[in-house]
């Protein structure tokens, strides 16, 4: 049914007392190199999922945060995917490539056909201009140091108008792993790259007052934004993708996501049967199945996280914008030093916080790789248990003592203490932080606990304006994802980030091996030296590991083509799962 409808179809959403005017959908000739799925599934459903978090822009040059990532995911698309079910990659908007004998040169073949949500041909200009943005001083990015291999950038090339070659300047095994970075609309964006406001396009206020000016390749663009209530996105009408029955992806008619207080809030939203979809902390999996067949989900056990959490502390020994230090030298002397990182590790009894936080659901984590990544976990990491004469015999060997009352003191006779930034929609990091201050009070150390919002958490961390704070990665994949928090020179090598020059011999091997792991196809010999890698961050401890909870999925029942991983977890693509009408 080509051409538009006028007809429109009102949703009344579970949490809004408004209704959503949303067109009837848009029917297109699918591309001339479709991607077929082998599924099938009926259209017509709408998908409500819940997040603390709100987006803090759309544009993936600037992304740092979870919930930006994963709404800009669905909006575009890169030229190679991976099927998580397999941990393979497939074909994306590239429908194949070859790779040259050197294992040096990549040629890739785009779909023909294939357009943005606006109707925009998408070509190799595009894949090519995305590139020159990355590549580009004036915007720096996270995606420019991963294709910077051995200190010299990606090489790239347009052959013509469905194909682009790239050349690496060494050898690099996971090429294919990290190329998959959002294309962006050369139509829509060359007039801010061009005027140095390239950063500045595609903001939440773009998704406020502007959101179709945002072309989009993945299976969906977005409808509307309403900051502090919710986003919706409708199907992308030229989306590449379709059923094994020939209909285009996605199946749904309307994601819908809703912005509230806290994760306590989300999960009740779930629970209570207002969403589709919720993780389900480790705390409180006994309560949540109580709800289960009143609202009809299922819980799935989906193990060990593959994210990880760790408190650490700023070691930047740089200068402030006034010139000052961003640390009194005393707290900077304390922080590098291995032995009070240590310490505190073996001060902190985290076998109370898997008691006491999650319910027995978690163990200790002891690598900057959670056990969650199998694949490249190093299970034989060194570890610092709870020990707290072990803590005290490392303070002592720093000179660190206490005094009559029970505080520790440097031989300068300060007071060893230090302030923690916590995010304050966290709802396990304040459990954890009482118990963490607690611990520390033990060997004598004051800790200040500081609520605030992460926004401004990661504008002072960037900053360097901080003693110390808690935070999370997430993790999966090939560690090559990571090369901007393992190398000194990245900016998310959160103690001292994005150093000229290694600051000292560990961060120097690290580089080293990081560069090396790159050139390295041999899969036995590239996961030998990333085993290496983490022997020394489980030694050095920039991060003071906490634990590796596990991780629970719940889902309504009602849902259809959801799969299996190769670990037996339950996964599922947006734009493959449709829904059953529900019995009343």
């Amino acid at each position: 049914m080509p051409g538009r409808h006028a007809l429109l179809m009102s949703f009344l959403l579970l949490t809004a007392c408004s209704r959503v005017e949303l067109p009837e959908r848009e029917h297109f000739p699918l591309p001339a190199d479709v991607d077929i799925v082998n599924v099938s599934g009926k259209t017509g459903a709408t998908f409500i999922a819940t997040n603390a978090g709100e987006p803090t822009s759309f544009n993936p040059l600037v992304l740092e945060d979870a919930t930006s990532a994963e709404i800009t995911g669905y909006m575009l698309a890169g030229l190679v995917d991976m099927d998580w079910t397999t941990q393979e990659i497939i074909p994306g908007l590239a429908k194949s490539w070859e790779i040259s004998a050197d294992r040096r040169t990549y040629t890739f073949h785009l779909r023909r056909g294939i357009k943005w949500s606006d109707g925009a041909p998408l070509t190799a200009d595009d894949v090519i201009f995305t590139f020159d943005c990355i590549f580009d001083p004036r915007y720096p990015n996270r995606s420019s140091q991963q294709f910077t291999i051995s200190g010299k950038p990606l090489s790239y090339e347009k052959v013509d108008d469905h194909t682009v070659r790239f050349t690496t300047p060494e050898l690099y095994a996971p090429f294919l792993n990290d190329i998959g970075v959002a294309i962006l609309p050369k139509h829509c964006l060359e007039a801010a790259y061009r005027d140095g406001t390239l950063l500045k396009q595609w903001t939440v206020a773009t998704g406020i007052n502007k959101p179709s000016s945002m072309a989009c390749s993945g299976p969906f663009k977005i409808l509307s934004y309403r900051p502090g209530d919710r986003l919706l996105m409708t199907p992308n009408p030229h989306y590449w993708r379709a059923d094994a029955d020939g209909q285009r992806l996605p199946y749904i008619d309307l994601y819908v996501a809703k912005f509230v207080k806290d994760n306590n809030a989300v999960l009740v939203n779930f629970c209570t049967g207002q969403t589709e979809a919720s993780s389900i902390p480790p705390a409180d999996v006994g309560w949540v199945r109580n709800a289960r067949e009143t609202y009809r989900f299922t819980i799935d056990s989906q193990g060990p996280a593959t994210s990880i959490g760790f408190i650490w502390f700023n070691m930047n020994p740089g200068k402030n914008k006034k010139g000052g230090s961003f640390l009194p030298p005393h707290k900077l002397r304390w922080f590098q030093d291995t032995r009070f990182r240590q310490a505190v590790s073996h001060g902190f009894n985290r076998q109370g916080i898997i008691s006491g936080v999650y319910f027995g659901r978690a163990t200790e984590l002891h690598s900057i790789i959670s056990e969650g990544n199998i694949k490249w976990y190093n299970p034989n990491t060194p570890r610092f248990e709870y020990d707290p004469a072990r803590a005290a015999a490392l303070l002592a060997d720093m000179n660190l003592r206490k005094d009559a009352g029970g505080v520790l003191r440097d031989a300068d006779g300060h007071a060893v203490e230090f302030e923690v930034l916590v995010p304050s929609a966290s709802v396990t990091a304040p459990q954890i932080m009482t118990s963490f201050k607690e611990d520390m009070r033990e060997l004598g150390i004051g800790v200040k606990i500081s609520y605030i919002d992460f926004g401004t958490m990661l504008a002072r961390t960037e900053a360097s304006d901080y003693e110390a704070g808690i935070m999370g990665f997430t993790g999966g994949g090939d560690p090559s994802g990571g090369k901007a928090i393992y190398k000194s020179s990245g900016r998310m090598h959160l103690w001292n980030p994005s150093q000229k020059t290694p600051a000292t011999p560990w961060e120097a091997r690290v580089d080293e091996l990081m560069d090396l792991q790159e050139r390295t196809f041999d899969p036995q010999k590239r996961k030998a030296l990333i085993d290496e890698m983490q022997d020394i961050f489980a030694v050095q401890r920039p991060l003071i590991f906490l634990v590796t909870q596990n991780t629970y999925l719940g889902l309504k029942n009602k849902w259809r083509n959801t799969k299996r991983d190769l670990n037996g977890f339950i996964v599922f693509k947006l734009e493959e799962i449709w829904a059953e009408p529900e019995q009343p």
